[in-house]
């Protein structure tokens, strides 16, 4: 899939096409942005939850919440993507260290299978490399196929430990890519 043209650029957000040719938009999370992290959370059934968070979980304890929200510009980054104003993913990495990231992303159920996680996961991943990160590393639910998938795109070499699938890698980005690059790093630079 081509990246988005130079004319869907905003400065505040990017516009990335989905694979059935609905357009989400993208933008960084600010720190302490609460709700759409709950509509997100809302919007996951509690399959989508335990995969994410490998556990059940019927809702955002108040300090896991506040972790989410503890976003900025380097060492814990979240987009969210909305579809129509109403938010439906949202991707993040977290520093291990100086060089590695931790990846994780959130999808609304109605939104899965149509591209948006490709999509969250190569924007994170444009910003954990353009931030000076060389590795990267997830812990993903052995059943949760479509991240599996999507975690291989980015150098992961997962193997079962203790019940669950554990890997790192030397960051890649996924190619070919599915969002403007170098629209997500302007839309950084306007930021900050």
């Amino acid at each position: 899939m081509p990246a988005q043209s130079a004319a869907q650029i905003w400065p505040d957000h990017v516009a990335a096409t989905l694979d059935d040719g609905q357009v989400a938009l993208l933008r960084p999370l600010h720190a302490g942005e609460r709700e759409p992290v709950l509509d997100v959370f809302a919007g996951m059934s509690d399959l989508s939850r335990a995969r994410r968070y490998l556990t059940g979980m019927p809702y955002l304890p108040d300090r896991v919440l506040q972790r989410l929200t503890e976003v900025g510009h380097r060492d814990h980054v979240a987009w969210l993507a909305t579809i129509d104003g109403e938010p439906v993913g949202i991707g993040r990495y977290a520093a291990y260290d100086h060089r590695t990231v931790d990846v994780a992303l959130e999808v609304v159920d109605h939104w899965h299978g149509h591209g948006l996680g490709g999509i969250l996961l190569d924007t994170v991943a444009t910003l954990a490399s353009a931030n000076g990160f060389s590795a990267v590393a997830a812990t993903v639910d052995p059943a949760n196929h479509a991240s599996v998938r999507l975690l291989r795109r980015v150098g992961l070499t997962l193997q079962v430990l203790d019940g669950v699938l554990e890997g790192q890698g030397a960051l890649r980005l996924p190619d070919p890519a599915r969002i403007d690059r170098c629209a997500v790093l302007g839309v950084v630079a306007e930021a900050q």
